[in-house]
């Protein structure tokens, strides 16, 4: 059973010709060094520096820690129509934001 074309022997003749020789190795590698690098955008600027007034806010700490302690004992209910509106309004704003650039 074939599969495939029949090797073209030029070819061959070329592979065989950049091999090395019996018992050496081809494994030197040129080194380089890695470039790490990350931009941000204007608005993740933005939503860092709000983050870090957030957590200067000794009122907004203790709201976050009043939460925490309810949610581990399981006191925490989620009122999910004020959920749905927000995630509703959200998206219109954010809608309407991208209508605006075009």
């Amino acid at each position: 059973m074939k599969i495939g074309k029949l090797a073209d022997p030029e070819r061959i003749d070329l592979l065989q010709a950049a091999k090395p020789a019996s018992g050496e190795r081809s494994d030197k590698v040129e080194r380089t060094q890695p470039v790490d690098e990350v931009s941000l955008s204007s608005a993740s600027r933005s939503l860092a520096t709000e983050s870090a007034g957030a957590e200067a806010d000794p009122t907004r700490s203790q709201k976050v820690a009043e939460i925490r302690q309810a949610i581990r004992e399981g006191r925490f209910e989620v009122n999910a129509w004020a959920v749905a509106d927000r995630m509703i309004s959200e998206a219109a704003e954010l809608l309407e934001s991208l209508s605006r650039t075009r």
